[in-house]
């Protein structure tokens, strides 16, 4: 026998067969890749887009149920101006000594908050879009985050009750 019929090998068509579920396998674990991150920047973008709703609902809710007066509206809606007595959490969260006005605004991607004459501070970023309309005592809020997934649209509406407007009218100012 000679040396070269005890060598084996691999035939072309063996090498040819791996090198396709070789390439089948590396094409799977990349759509799997790009799929996950993907989903991963959606999450993301998701919760960063709850945040923007959580904290706006949260700062305005405070805001609107504590001032006894009907909020004004900018004539294109798109600054609040709020009338606050003396004795409650003001917008940058401090407790007002005297009557207060504050004004909520939009500047680029910011929500904003003006305590009378003082310069406006910002509150939040990450705000694409924001406007306000009333109705009947009732203050909306769309508030469109960055970076929303279109499913949702391109704002938020959030309702809120003017309370102690609607107590004190239902009351006679008791």
């Amino acid at each position: 026998m000679s040396v070269l019929s005890r060598i084996r090998g691999y035939t072309l068509v063996e090498l040819m067969v791996a090198l396709a579920a070789g390439s089948f396998l590396l094409a799977g674990v990349s759509l799997s890749y790009s799929a996950i991150k993907g989903t991963i920047t959606v999450s993301k973008e998701l919760e960063n887009a709850q945040e923007v709703i959580r904290y706006t609902s949260k700062v305005f809710n405070r805001s609107i149920k504590q001032t006894p007066t009907v909020p004004v509206l900018a004539a294109d809606g798109s600054t609040i101006t709020i009338s606050q007595p003396a004795g409650v959490i003001s917008c940058n969260g401090s407790v007002s000594a005297a009557a207060i006005t504050e004004v909520y605004s939009l500047a680029g991607s910011n929500l904003m908050c003006a305590i009378g004459a003082a310069p406006a501070e910002r509150l939040l970023t990450g705000v694409a879009q924001l406007s306000f309309a009333i109705d009947n005592n009732i203050v909306t809020i769309n508030v469109g985050p960055e970076n929303l997934p279109a499913q949702f649209g391109n704002t938020i509406a959030i309702d809120i009750a003017v309370s102690n407007v609607i107590l004190n009218n239902a009351f006679g100012g008791v």
